[in-house]
């Protein structure tokens, strides 16, 4: 006899969800992690430089 449980479709989908969930989560940590570098100052930003006017 085999003991192995066999997964139905919605057995994949629940995992297919919970794995792009915890994937989410992550990306949402890194984002909230690197968010005050993700905007440069505004010295940088094309356009600012008096002489140019």
């Amino acid at each position: 006899m085999n003991k192995d449980k066999k997964t139905g479709p919605a057995d994949d989908q629940k995992k297919k969800a919970e794995k792009i969930k915890k994937r989410e989560e992550r990306l949402d940590k890194e984002i909230e992690q690197s968010f005050p570098a993700i905007d440069p100052p505004s010295y940088s930003q094309p356009g600012n430089d008096k002489k140019e006017q």
